[in-house]
C-alpha cells in the first residue's frame, strides 16, 4: 500500500508521532513517505523515510515572527516582537485562519503537485495540518488523522467557515461539520478520559504512546541531594520564538524554586549557558540548558510545565502532577484539562509571581489527590494498545 503522512514543518508536529507511525508502516511493508516543510525535511531523511518536500509549506512560527510573512496570518499583538507577558491561546479565529485558511492552503497545493504523479492509497495527516484532509478529499481516497493536539479548537464555526473556503477553492461541495476531518480515523495517545464528553469520536483510536530511545539521565542531576521533594521546570523550546518575556518568567520560576524546601532542575533553554545566565541562582536550583525530560520525569514529584502537549503526555505517562503555566496556541486547553482532571493547578503566564508559583507548587505537593489523579489517568494510558498496532488499524482503515 502507498501511503503518505503530512506534518506541519515544525519539530513538535512532525517527530515525536508522525515519524515513528511512518517507520511501523513502512517496517510493515509499505511504501511511505512524510510530506512536510523543507524546514524540517532533514527529521525525515534522518529517520530513513522518504521526505516530500514541500517549498512553500510555512510553519505557525514563521507566521508569527517572520517579516517576509507579515500580514498572512492573525498573530495577536502579545504574540509579536513588542509584546507583553500575557496567555495568548489557540482561539478559534486564529486556529482556523492560520492552520487551515493559509498554511493548509499553502501546503494543499504543494501536496496536490506533487501527488499528481503518483496517487497513494491513504493519507494521514497530523491533526493541525489540513493539506492533507483537502489532498484526500480532492483524490477521493482515505485519510486518518495523528491527534498531535486534543485540545485545539476544532469544534467550532470558524473551523467550518475555512473548511469550507478550503474546499470551494478545488471545487469540493459544502460540508456542514467542522470535525469533518475527524471523522474517520483518529489516532490518539492519551486516554478517552483526557478528552472533555463533547470532544470524543466513535472514530477514535487510542494507543500507547512510543518509549522513546533510552537516554543516560546528566550524572550531575543524578547526584542532587535526595533528601527533599524533587521538582522539574521546564518551559519548552518553542517559547522563546513566541513569548519575548520568556527569560523574566523563567528567572520567576527559578526565584520560587529557591524559596523552597525542594531540589529542583530547571531547564533554561538550548540556547543559554548557565555560565550567561542573569537572572537568580540559588543553591537548590540546578540549572541546564537541556534536561533529557522524559527521563527525569518518572524520579520527580512535581513537574512545573508550559503544558505543551508533548510535555504533558510525558508527564501523564510517568504519573508525575503538575503546574502548568500555559502561554500560547493549544497550551491553554491542555493546562484547563489537567486542572479539571485534578492532576495539577494552572496559573496563567500574567498571574505568574513568586508567590502564587510558590503557592501552587506547595499545593500540588501537600495534596496526595494531584498525584493520584495523574497516576490515574497514567494507569489508563498503560492499558492502551502498544502504538504498533495502529499499522494494521490504518490498513483496515483505507481497506
Amino acid at each position: 500500500m502507498r501511503i503518505v503522512l503530512t506534518a506541519q514543518p515544525m519539530y513538535s508536529h512532525l517527530v515525536p508521532l508522525v515519524l515513528p507511525v511512518a517507520r511501523l508502516l513502512r517496517d510493515a511493508g509499505h511504501d511511505v513517505a512524510v510530506a512536510t516543510g523543507v524546514q524540517v525535511a532533514e527529521h525525515v531523511e534522518n529517520a530513513g523515510l522518504r521526505a516530500i518536500r514541500l517549498p512553500n509549506a510555512l510553519s505557525m512560527g514563521q507566521l508569527a515572527t517572520d517579516p517576509a510573512c507579515a500580514g498572512l496570518g492573525k498573530v495577536p499583538d502579545a504574540m509579536r516582537t513588542d509584546r507583553g507577558r500575557r496567555t495568548i491561546g489557540a482561539t478559534p479565529e486564529v486556529f482556523a485562519h492560520n492552520f487551515i485558511g493559509v498554511l493548509g492552503r499553502r501546503f494543499a497545493a504543494d501536496l496536490l503537485e506533487r501527488l499528481d504523479e503518483q496517487r497513494p492509497d491513504l493519507i494521514v495527516h497530523e491533526a493541525t495540518e489540513f493539506g492533507g484532509y483537502l489532498a484526500a478529499r480532492v483524490l477521493g481516497i482515505p485519510q486518518a488523522v495523528l491527534d498531535i493536539g486534543p485540545m485545539a479548537p476544532h469544534d467550532t464555526p470558524e473551523v467550518l467557515a475555512e473548511l469550507n473556503g478550503l474546499r470551494a477553492a478545488v471545487d469540493l461541495p459544502e460540508i456542514d461539520d467542522p470535525l469533518d476531518p475527524l471523522r474517520g480515523f483518529r489516532a490518539s495517545l492519551v486516554p478517552e478520559v483526557y478528552y472533555p464528553e463533547h470532544a470524543r469520536l466513535d472514530s477514535a483510536h487510542h494507543y500507547r504512546a512510543p518509549q522513546r530511545r533510552p537516554e543516560r539521565l546528566d550524572p550531575e542531576i543524578a547526584a542532587l541531594p535526595d533528601d527533599r521533594p524533587m521538582v522539574l521546570a521546564s518551559l519548552g523550546s518553542n517559547a522563546p520564538m513566541i513569548l519575548g518575556e520568556r527569560p523574566q518568567l523563567l528567572e520567576t520560576i527559578v526565584e520560587a524554586l529557591g524559596e523552597m524546601p525542594v531540589t529542583a532542575v530547571a531547564a533554561i533553554g538550548a540556547d543559554r549557558a548557565p555560565r550567561d545566565w542573569a537572572g537568580p541562582r540559588p543553591d537548590n536550583v540546578h540549572l541546564t540548558p537541556f534536561v533529557q525530560q522524559s527521563t527525569l520525569l518518572p524520579a520527580v514529584d512535581a513537574f512545573i510545565t508550559h503544558g505543551g502537549f508533548n510535555s504533558t503526555l510525558e508527564s501523564f505517562g510517568a504519573g508525575v502532577p503538575m503546574v502548568a503555566v500555559p502561554m500560547f496556541a493549544e497550551q491553554p486547553g491542555n493546562a484547563a484539562r489537567i486542572a479539571e482532571l485534578g492532576a495539577g493547578l494552572r496559573l496563567n503566564v500574567e498571574d505568574v509571581t513568586t508567590a502564587s508559583l510558590r503557592e501552587a507548587l506547595q499545593r500540588v505537593l501537600d495534596e496526595p489527590r494531584h498525584r493520584a489523579r495523574a497516576r490515574g489517568v497514567q494507569r489508563e494510558m498503560l492499558a492502551l494498545p502498544p502504538l504498533p498496532t495502529i499499522a494494521d488499524d490504518l490498513v483496515a482503515h483505507a481497506s
